[in-house]
């Protein structure tokens, strides 16, 4: 089953907590993301963690029915407006994420995936946003960027 990039990105954008900088002037420059790495796939019928039951449950009410989801990486990452932040994926390229707008509490980010259409996604106060990034080991793999932990 192929998703569409847009479709993924439409599932949730309600975005993310990001975390101010000591001053104001680095407030434009920096946020706190949670990224994490998960294969989607129709073999078997394991979700591990079991915290990716809510996301199954998720594509299931948007009619990407995927039977299994495991998480391969999770990092929390300083994206900044200065230089792209790089994620290795485990299909063999890296996402990278740049800041290009932050304005009262929501950051517009740049997602861009080799071989994948680059999206600009704000991310706001909570939620995750998820972006396809590519096939792997018979399955699709969805970079999900979340609030950090607290």
């Amino acid at each position: 089953m192929r998703i569409q990039t847009q479709a993924v990105l439409s599932l949730l954008s309600l975005g993310l907590v990001l975390l101010p900088p000591a001053d104001a002037h680095a407030q434009a420059q920096t946020v706190k993301v949670q990224a994490e790495v998960v294969l989607a796939s129709n073999k078997g019928d394991a979700v591990e963690p079991p915290e990716l039951e809510k996301m199954k449950e998720l594509f299931r009410k948007q009619n990407f029915s995927f039977t299994s989801f495991k998480r391969l990486s999770l990092e929390t990452v300083t994206v900044e407006a200065q230089k792209a932040t790089e994620i290795r994926l485990p299909n063999g390229v890296n996402a990278s994420l740049q800041l290009l707008a932050f304005k009262d509490g929501t950051a517009t980010v740049r997602v861009v995936i080799p071989k994948q259409s680059a999206m600009d996604v704000e991310l706001g106060r909570q939620g995750s946003v998820y972006q396809k990034a590519g096939r792997h080991v018979g399955g699709e793999l969805i970079l999900v960027l979340s609030p950090p932990p607290k």
